[in-house]
């Protein structure tokens, strides 16, 4: 009985001074492409309506963007947004600070941004409701 809680202690001593280093944790696949527009929740989501971008550029070349969009539901809704302007690569070439904007109940209106880098040559633009 002695020998069997000796080779007990003696195989937990060893459990623990393993020389196993453990592996990395590893970020997952998102299986979702990243779009233009994204919306902080659901309900915002729900809540407006948003046509496709016109982007142009103008004499200088800086990007101009209009996004159409509008309140979908009877109410007016306050809404934060920025955009996130990037290069060729897909590197950031700059950011906005959140803006405000207000859509009134089912009256369509654009949202109009324009880098300040003539390197940008896409955007994302984020909503959220107004805090």
């Amino acid at each position: 009985m002695k020998n069997l809680s000796t080779l007990i202690v003696v195989a937990a001593l060893l459990a623990g001074c393993s020389n196993s280093v453990r592996p990395p944790k590893e970020g997952r696949d998102d299986p979702y492409a990243s779009q233009q527009i994204h919306f902080a929740s659901e309900e915002l989501r729900r809540d407006t309506a948003v046509g496709t971008p016109v982007v142009s550029r103008d004499a200088a070349g800086l990007l101009f963007v209009a996004i159409p969009v509008r309140s979908a539901i009877d109410k007016t809704v306050y809404v934060d947004y920025r955009v996130t302007f990037f290069d060729q690569s897909g590197q950031e070439v700059h950011k906005t600070s959140w803006a405000r904007a207000t859509l009134e109940a089912n009256v369509p209106q654009r949202i109009s941004l324009n880098s300040t880098t003539t390197r940008a040559t896409d955007f994302q633009v984020d909503f959220r409701y107004s805090r």
